[in-house]
């Protein structure tokens, strides 16, 4: 606007609902999954599979939302409290 001050800042940390901010988050959740074993899909870049106990774990990821599914119950559990 002319004649009216404006202020420009640079953030130094994420800020929830920038778009930078969801590209980080991804990056970061994927680095990490990729640290724990999971292997992203190829076909689908928000699911994550990783073999534990001789079964498939499955994680499955939107915006800030994870869904985790095993057959064994206590595996989600250790995973979510990871």
């Amino acid at each position: 606007t002319k004649g009216e001050p404006m202020l420009y800042v640079t953030l130094q940390k994420a800020l929830y609902g920038c778009l930078r901010s969801a590209l980080l988050f991804y990056l970061k959740l994927v680095a990490d999954l990729e640290g724990e074993g999971f292997r992203l899909n190829p076909y689908n870049p928000c699911v994550a599979n990783k073999m534990v106990d001789g079964a498939q774990m499955t994680l499955t990821f939107h915006v800030d939302d994870i869904k985790i599914s095993h057959v064994n119950p206590a595996e989600v559990i250790r995973h979510i409290n990871w």
